[in-house]
């Protein structure tokens, strides 16, 4: 089939995007891959291609932008999409600010119904992120982009060998190390999506994409503001979990099969409850019946006359018996324990006292990961797998001696001990551990007299041993080149 290009709509790392007509005057999307390779590489570039279009053409979801067909053009490759007119999320976002929490509760659930057929179809997404979901006339969002991402890491002559796919604000913390993206990735990735659309941020916060490379790899995310409604909360948080195994699959993100509401930790726990609840109601209308018959039969157990008619009866004892299995945090008939779901802790808190009733009294510090060392701070290590890092700017001065110095000082809470490490890039420039409250200091001198040696260094801080409190350390940085 032939199109006509009307105009230019998008430019990637890949290649183009143009609006086009076809014969019949339908506008569609023609996605312009370029290919670089030998000609080897070039024809398994378009046999892989093709195999993986046969796939997604049988992809037929209305929350999908459907690939209609490939055509070779040259040494590029043409993927032929629907054209959808309402713009993408990263766009509408940045004009009208954030969307309001029922447009993201359903924005959630479009996406995830889509999101779920392609997993049950064995296609993984990899790049899911705001840019990537479009709006078609009507304001209904669409997952873009299957055609490319489902083998962009993956077909000789696109892509580096090892190369990491994704998009650094949004991708999943395995993505980002250069692990192999799978279904739970694209859960993760919508789930910061999801986020943005709420908020008008990504889970790893802002800055330079080398950084927020870095801060998604360590699966350092934000906190999701409690001024989101309480569902839409602890559903985006489950999404974005650090352990892969611990997210939600996209059909149970979005409620399961049925398609159902989403059974949160939270609901489940309200649901166990009312379900005690109709026992107990169901036992309380057996007792009322068996008093009424007690009345109507005598009272005395043995004889009475119903509608005329002589009943004998004999007493038989009756045990009801009901089972309860309390939960780690939470007793039968009681509330969970503050900052639990009633089995585990909630995301950022810790027990470190050991004690159910008190739940998981570690709370965390308020310092967003690398945050600015300016001075001295105070922080504490909660959770558990908890590795603060820090920004450290430092500067470059003349020093007639060349004596420029800078130190780095930590000082662990007493009977605790815990690691300093001072990071140029990947490479360490020192690591000290403090411990029960002595002072560990990390001295680098001035790396050269002449030339201006102004840098951003990384300072992490964590813990050394088994011992958990959530008592807080001091980090100071002082001195300069």
């Amino acid at each position: 089939m032939t199109y006509e290009t009307v105009r230019r709509i998008g430019r990637g790392g890949m290649g183009v995007v143009d609006l086009a007509r076809g014969p019949d005057g339908e506008e569609v999307a023609l996605k312009r891959l370029s290919l670089h390779g030998t000609p080897e590489e070039l024809a398994k570039a378009r046999q892989r291609i093709r195999r993986e279009a046969e796939v997604l053409q049988q992809l037929d979801h209305p929350g999908v932008v459907a690939l209609r067909e490939v055509i070779d053009e040259d040494d590029d490759i043409v993927l032929v999409m629907d054209f959808l007119p309402g713009g993408n999320l990263a766009q509408r976002v940045n004009e009208h600010g954030p969307l309001a929490a029922d447009e993201v509760g359903r924005l959630a659930d479009l996406l995830l119904d889509a999101l779920a057929a392609a997993h049950r179809q064995g296609i993984v997404h990899r790049d899911i992120k705001p840019a990537n979901v479009l709006f078609d006339a009507a304001g209904d969002p669409h997952l873009a982009d299957f055609g490319v991402a489902v083998h962009r890491d993956a077909t000789p002559g696109l892509t580096a060998t090892e190369m990491v796919v994704g998009t650094p604000g949004f991708m999943s913390p395995e993505q980002a190390r250069g692990d192999e993206a799978t279904s739970a990735s694209d859960v993760f990735c919508l789930g910061a999506t999801l986020l943005f659309a709420a908020t008008g941020a990504g889970p790893f916060g802002v800055g330079e994409p080398r950084l927020l490379l870095l801060r998604a790899a360590a699966g350092r995310t934000e906190k999701v503001p409690k001024a989101l409604p309480p569902e839409l909360r602890r559903r985006i948080e489950a999404m974005l979990a650090k352990d892969p195994a611990a997210r939600p699959s996209a059909a149970a993100a979005r409620g399961g099969p049925d398609g159902t509401h989403p059974r949160t930790i939270a609901q489940r726990a309200v649901t166990g409850r009312n379900r005690w609840g109709l026992l107990g109601g169901l036992l309380v209308v057996l007792l009322l019946v068996a008093g009424a018959l007690a009345v109507l039969t005598g009272g005395d157990g043995n004889q009475g006359r119903l509608a005329g008619a002589t009943v004998s009866t004999t007493a038989r004892p009756t045990t009801t018996t009901t089972t309860c299995a309390p939960l780690p945090f939470q007793g039968c008939g009681e509330e969970p324990a503050p900052n639990t779901d009633g089995r585990a802790c909630n995301p950022g808190f810790a027990d470190y006292d050991g004690k159910a009733a008190n739940g998981c009294e570690a709370a965390p510090d308020d310092l967003a990961d690398d945050s600015m060392l300016d001075g001295s701070l105070t922080a504490n290590l909660v959770p558990t797998d908890d590795v603060d890092t820090y920004l450290l700017d430092v500067g470059d001065g003349y020093q007639l001696l060349c004596d420029g110095e800078l130190r780095v000082t930590l000082t662990a809470p007493l009977g605790l001990s815990q690691r300093l490490t001072v990071l140029d890039g990947d490479v360490e420039l020192g690591s000290k551990a403090s411990s029960d409250g002595t002072p560990a200091t990390i001295t680098i001198g001035d790396p050269d007299c002449i030339f201006d040696n102004a840098t951003l260094l990384r300072v992490r801080v964590e813990s050394v041993g088994s011992d958990r409190r959530a008592e807080r350390y001091t980090l100071e940085a002082t001195g300069s080149f």
